[in-house]
């Protein structure tokens, strides 16, 4: 049985920098389903993966206006996810071509001011450091 993933030792990058105080990260893949059924049955006749998307988002404490600079200028980014840390042979997630569609700030009178990010690729491709 293998070991769980401890999110403190993953890296998060925005093209090659590692992103600072990072507090959490999503990504996924989502696909279409392409499914049409024929009259006299109630099975589908097609049945097929579709278009697929590759959302991501990001949450950091806030440092500077970098994202969104990014958000607003549609600037395309790699985001690249090393689950276990970018040891040699550890798995890593590349979400090429992001374009952050979203940006939001928050700020508590008792905490620390975040920011977080959310966009979308044009491909995810499953690695190895």
């Amino acid at each position: 049985m293998s070991t769980p993933v401890i999110g403190r030792n993953a890296v998060v990058k925005k093209g090659t920098t590692e992103i600072g105080y990072a507090t959490g990260v999503r990504c996924s893949i989502d696909v279409d389903l392409i499914k049409e059924f024929k009259i006299g049955s109630d099975k589908p006749a097609v049945l097929e993966s579709g278009n697929k998307s590759f959302p991501v988002s990001v949450e950091k404490m806030y440092i500077d206006n970098a994202y969104a600079t990014d958000v607003l200028s549609g600037t395309k980014v790699t985001i690249e996810i090393a689950p276990r840390g970018t040891g040699v042979g550890n798995p890593k997630i590349t979400i090429s071509n992001v374009v952050f569609t979203s940006w939001e700030l928050t700020i508590d009178q008792d905490g620390v001011v975040m920011e977080s990010v959310e966009g979308e690729g044009d491909s995810l491709t499953l690695g190895t450091y």
